[in-house]
């Protein structure tokens, strides 16, 4: 398996655009899941606060939930749950798990703050587009010249959900 930094680096060399992954995806929670030596500096106004390893936080779940099933003492537990390696299975329910925590979130009204990364502090909110009446133009024909010919067209969209993302300069980055 490779280590999270390597499979990011390799993904970004071969990305061609923009688009989702959801091999990607799945790759990046894996390797986070299984890479032991994958940790994240989080950051407050004063610097580097602590450290997220992911790997480690989903080991003492895994932890948890054997010792308190099986009534196994805390150390055998952990024991077992740091030789185990994450599937892709496990990685696709984690983000699934992920993904929904986000979206059932912000339905509260409240900010999501992801937390203080090196180079950002990025939060997300829901919004609520209302219906509305949109004019776009639309190509209706070509002059002899080839250029389109083109109608303004009003529209009635409905409303939907939507996030907002507040990404403020970090105090932290100079």
């Amino acid at each position: 398996m490779s280590t999270t930094l390597d499979l990011i680096n390799k993904i970004k060399e071969e990305r061609k655009n923009v688009s989702s992954s959801q091999k990607d995806e799945i790759s990046v929670m894996r390797a986070m899941l299984n890479d032991k030596d994958f940790k994240v500096d989080v950051y407050s106004k004063d610097g580097v606060a602590g450290q997220v390893c992911p790997s480690e936080a989903a080991r003492n779940i895994a932890a948890n939930v054997i010792s308190n099933t099986t009534k196994m003492s805390q150390n055998e537990a952990k024991a077992l749950a740091d030789n185990y390696e994450y599937t892709k299975a496990d990685a696709t329910n984690m983000i699934d798990i992920s993904k929904e925590f986000v979206n059932t979130y912000i339905q509260t009204g409240r900010k999501l703050p992801l937390g203080g990364r090196e180079n950002s502090n990025i939060s997300l909110s829901h919004k609520e587009i209302k219906p509305a009446l949109k004019s776009y133009p639309k190509k209706v024909g070509t002059n002899a010249d080839g250029s389109p010919i083109r109608q303004n067209v009003t529209v009635q969209t409905s409303g939907h959900d939507s996030m907002r993302v507040y990404a403020p300069h970090p105090t932290w980055v100079k």
